[in-house]
């Protein structure tokens, strides 16, 4: 049992600009305290974030030539996996809560692993842009995962973007487009970031602090029944006490009521248990075992319906205690409805081209790989589409002319597929389809659909009216073992062999494949021919 203390009582942290606590001695409470959280999401940082960066090594050794920057190189990458091992070993599973040793290597693994990544792009004498997406890849996890403990954490990244600009500029022979490109991504993801970070570390620190406040008031107050209940009543905290055998509700406080009765349709809630308001059976099933095992866990987020059968998130810390001389649960439920549904929509704007609302790359090989493993052994198409000429659109009419002929195009292009077919938009002008259940002579016809649904009819944009024709390539997925990758880049083949051909055409992909389905070909190519 904690036993109230006149300094918990009179001093309560708030937290401050960053979402830390000013004081180091709130800040060392915090980490002690919340160890168990920290430690892994650290751990987990540091061992994986060097080791991925250490497997560089062959990425190194292939791209590097001459071969006179591989020691450097190579030493680089040990410094950096050889700091994320200290870190990872200060915040092993076994170790004991270590504030200094977190605010100390936390901050010098992600200033090694920025400085790293630089050092190799100077090394590699580019910036190529498999190492600009593991920047921003760093960014996002850096920021949103790794535990943010010292300022300095916030401020190494916008110092390191700015870095990476000049280097771009004066040490790297970069396009200043490029460069240009690159600070408005990391920018974006900077601002993003520091919110996320700022956010989550206040919301950490205040439900740490609603936890100790109420160990603290349930301590005080655990042996008179009258007093626990004025603890719920006055609590903004919505909280909930229930017998811990059968889980049956015995009181509520009003922010509780609030939040799962707002309609007040439950005439008596004691009636019910807390099972009555989970979201599925699983939920229930991890309660039981957290409690079963420990005297109190969280914070922990889970679903929950209210009464009226609406979705809740909510951040839940839960203790047993004794009640009226029966065994029980007393738990805060924090609202995250709000923050899970922003995070939902950053993974989705990740996944979405901004211009047509189709797939963007990422999520296009993310979905295309689900509906593979979900297909097989059905057969799989893959179709590669480009734009004929569509920089004279560009440059005759506004790059906002051009924005506007493909967000028609991606109307009238998913208009010809299927509900189940998946469309993205991958390039500039260059979109990609993946056809499940289609076998080579039902893609050849649908690709063909596409390509007459596009050069048959003519798009009018602001007052122009402009005939548009597409080049497209056919790949199939052969075989559980082969991947979207391959298939895209067979496609793409397919795809560049149309626009040699003339433009305005389908190609199937490899001369073997043709041959395979000489008819369907012919008949693609008449077709073709007549249009």
């Amino acid at each position: 049992m904690v036993v109230p203390t006149p300094s918990l009582a009179a001093h309560t942290p708030v937290p401050g600009a960053y979402g830390l606590f000013p004081a180091r001695s709130d800040e060392d409470a915090f980490i002690v305290d919340t160890w168990g959280e920290l430690a892994p999401h650290a751990h987990a940082v540091a061992l994986w974030g060097g080791l991925i960066f250490a497997a560089g090594m062959l990425a190194d050794y292939l791209l590097v030539q001459p071969l006179t920057s591989w020691p450097l190189l190579l030493l680089v990458r040990a410094m950096v996996l050889a700091v994320g091992l200290r870190l990872a070993w200060v915040t092993r599973r076994a170790s004991p809560a270590d504030p200094r040793g977190l605010r100390i290597w936390m901050p010098l693994f992600q200033l090694a692993l920025l400085m790293g990544q630089r050092a190799v792009v100077q090394l590699h004498g580019s910036a190529s842009s498999y190492q600009a997406i593991a920047a921003v890849m760093a960014c996002l996890i850096i920021f949103t995962y790794a535990p943010m403990v010292r300022p300095l954490q916030l401020w190494m990244m916008p110092a390191w973007v700015a870095l990476a600009s000049l280097q771009m500029l004066s040490l790297l022979p970069t396009p200043p487009r490029t460069v240009l490109l690159f600070v408005m991504i990391l920018s974006f993801v900077n601002i993003v970031g520091w919110q996320l970070a700022t956010h989550n570390n206040r919301s950490q620190r205040n439900a740490w602090l609603d936890r100790r406040r109420l160990q603290w008031e349930v301590a005080e107050r655990v042996s008179a029944e009258q007093n626990l209940r004025h603890l719920f009543e006055v609590s903004p905290v919505p909280l909930m006490l229930a017998g811990q055998r059968r889980g049956r509700l015995l009181h509520l406080n009003q922010a509780a009521l609030d939040l799962l009765d707002p309609r007040r349709l439950l005439p008596d809630p004691s009636q019910l248990s807390a099972e009555d308001f989970y979201a599925d059976a699983q939920t229930g099933h991890m309660l039981t075992r957290a409690l079963a095992h420990h005297e109190a866990f969280g914070p922990v987020d889970m679903r929950i319906r209210d009464s009226s059968r609406r979705l809740l998130d909510v951040m839940v810390s839960a203790r047993k205690l004794r009640y009226g001389g029966r065994r029980a649960v007393l738990a805060s439920l924090v609202e995250i409805t709000h923050r899970k549904r922003q995070e939902h929509e950053l993974r989705r704007l990740a996944h979405t081209d901004p211009l047509t609302a189709l797939h963007n790359r990422r999520g296009f090989f993310l979905r295309a790989e689900q509906a593979r493993r979900q297909c097989a052994p059905a057969p799989l198409a893959l179709l590669a589409l480009d734009v004929d000429l569509f920089k004279s659109i560009n440059d005759n009419h506004g790059h906002a002319v051009g924005d506007l002929v493909l967000q028609q195009l991606a109307g009238r292009l998913a208009a010809v597929l299927r509900e189940q077919d998946l469309l993205a938009r991958i390039g500039g002008e260059e979109f990609a389809a993946l056809l499940p259940g289609m076998d080579t002579a039902q893609a050849m016809e649908a690709a063909e659909r596409l390509r007459r649904a596009v050069c048959d009819h003519a798009l009018r944009c602001q007052g122009l009216r402009l005939q548009l024709s597409v080049s497209i390539g056919v790949a199939l997925i052969d075989g559980p073992h082969d991947d979207i990758d391959g298939a895209l880049a067979r496609a793409d083949e397919a795809m560049y062999r149309a626009k040699q051909a003339g433009r305005n055409c389908v190609e199937l992909q490899g001369p073997a494949a043709a041959a395979a389905t000489e008819p369907v070909s012919r008949v693609a190519g008449a077709s073709t021919l007549a249009g």
